[in-house]
């Protein structure tokens, strides 16, 4: 009995130790807010998730297809793909298709993708398990809430106007929109502060994975505590040069 006992305590000690490991580690990480800084982002521009979902689609002859349904982002905060709605004029009718984020050319009014009448079946939901976990067809129609990412990837739609919370917990607005670069890295996350912090949009550095965060939870810590937040200024889209801005 004791042998077990001592063994329970030493597997309890290194799950501890690895705990305390993995928290230092995140600390280490965590860019102070004091270091963050609005005009890095102003510069660089990129897109921002309003503009991207619900985007309208081109095919590869400029022609309008569809719109995005939802974006799927990777565990290490880059796009992995799109998933968009297209042909309702083709003899399959409406279907989703799935299109990796390195096969997506920014068009000027939305994106274009190299799908057509004829190939549509290669970017299927269901191609590969890479992106989407495998369902019932008949559910890709509700792409937005029911089919499930594949392992380490998230929906878009996981995040955008969920909660917000600092320090332990505390409420503090809800995400309204996500920054991207150019080529599809999160740059911030924005939160629309509740009228008790002042209100207003502020940007913060995104923590995914490993961060007490997961897609299927309704609420996202943005890592600081109010204290912190309290110094933080608004951020203003008028500088942001959004790519895909009206």
């Amino acid at each position: 009995m004791s042998i077990k006992r001592n063994v329970g305590v030493t597997a309890l000690a290194i799950t501890a130790g690895a705990a305390t490991f993995q928290a230092q580690a995140q600390e280490e990480v965590i860019k102070p807010l004091g270091d963050w800084n609005y005009d890095d982002i102003y510069q660089q521009g990129g897109i921002r998730a309003d503009n991207l979902m619900d985007a309208e689609v081109f095919g590869e002859e400029q022609e309008e297809i569809g719109s995005v349904e939802n974006v799927l982002i990777t565990e290490d905060n880059k796009i992995a793909a799109i998933i968009a709605q297209v042909g309702g004029f083709w003899d399959i009718g409406d279907t989703h298709v799935l299109v990796p984020w390195e096969e997506v050319e920014l068009h000027e009014d939305g994106v274009m993708i190299p799908v057509t009448e004829d190939n549509a079946d290669d970017y299927g939901l269901f191609v590969s398990d890479e992106y989407i976990t495998e369902q019932d067809l008949s559910q890709a129609q509700q792409v937005d809430d029911d089919v499930e990412a594949g392992p380490g990837v998230w929906k878009l739609s996981d995040l955008l106007n969920d909660y917000a919370t600092v320090g332990e917990g505390v409420g503090y607005g809800y995400i309204d929109n996500i920054l991207f670069t150019r080529e599809g890295d999160i740059q911030a996350v924005i939160v629309e502060s509740d009228t008790g912090y002042g209100g207003g949009a502020y940007a913060y550095p995104f923590y995914g994975y490993g961060y007490g965060w997961s897609p299927g939870y309704s609420a996202y810590a943005v890592q600081y505590n109010e204290e912190e937040i309290g110094n933080m200024e608004a951020f203003d889209y008028d500088q942001y040069d959004g790519l895909l801005d009206d």
